[in-house]
């Protein structure tokens, strides 16, 4: 009997929390945005994009975002409103598979290796779902479509904001990573053979082994040239 392959998507929505905010307030609209609560022990929820280009991350304290970028504009935190459009985003992956892991408010994985809509490839599921979310929220999701549910959040992370990529074993991917991704991803890869990742800046990264069942032998060198080996990367064991 042939194996069969899965397929997973993993929908991330957009910046989630500020979306929402951005949407329901034409106010807010290209404007730097973060969710949260002003105080020393508050942190970032959510960051729009806007926000983001100055360095203003998720779960950041929102003192330091204050100081990031003081022309961010704060509003607090409606997570029952969060939580409505959250259900509405589900109805939609709904309509395509009954196989839905949420993960958050914001995320999901879906095997959509059948799917109710007899869509013929999980990508044109992917970009179903996405148009979906655009014209009936008014808001952007981005998507990752591979064989197993660690590369597609990859694929996802990828193409972030509002994108879509697909993988498949007869592509070899390439990832522009952070450095301590990159181990988890060769892991991944290694049944493909030799693969070459990059990350950005001047960080390398190369598999040196072919399909050996152990973990590949990696090489990398940091901006000051460093050379780092296995011993000093987190493993992360990847199963399909």
């Amino acid at each position: 009997m042939p194996r069969i392959v899965r397929k997973i998507i993993h929908v991330d929505m957009d910046a989630f929390y500020a979306s929402v905010e951005q949407r329901d307030d034409p106010q807010l609209r290209g404007k730097p945005v973060v969710v949260a609560w002003k105080g020393n022990r508050s942190v970032v929820c959510a960051a729009s994009y806007e926000a983001r280009s100055f360095g203003v991350r998720s779960a950041m304290p929102a003192v330091r975002a204050q100081r990031l970028c003081p022309d961010a504009i704060f509003v607090a935190p409606d997570f029952t409103r969060y939580r409505a459009v959250s259900r509405s985003v589900q109805d939609i992956f709904q309509r395509h598979t009954d196989l839905i892991e949420p993960l958050s408010l914001d995320e999901a994985y879906l095997d959509v290796t059948v799917n109710k809509t007899d869509l013929p490839t999980a990508t044109l599921v992917a970009r179903r779902i996405r148009e979906q979310i655009r014209q009936e929220l008014n808001l952007t999701a981005s998507a990752g479509v591979a064989q197993n549910k660690f590369l597609a959040k990859l694929a996802s992370d990828w193409r972030k904001p509002d994108g879509c990529l697909s993988s498949s074993r007869k592509k070899q991917m390439r990832f522009s990573c952070h450095y301590r991704l990159v181990f988890p991803v060769v892991v991944a890869l290694r049944q493909w053979g030799e693969s070459h990742l990059f990350s950005r800046g001047e960080k390398r990264l190369q598999v040196l082994d072919k399909r050996t069942g152990k973990p590949p032998r990696v090489e990398v060198q940091n901006a000051k040239g460093e050379t780092v080996t296995a011993d000093d990367l987190e493993l992360v064991t990847v199963k399909n």
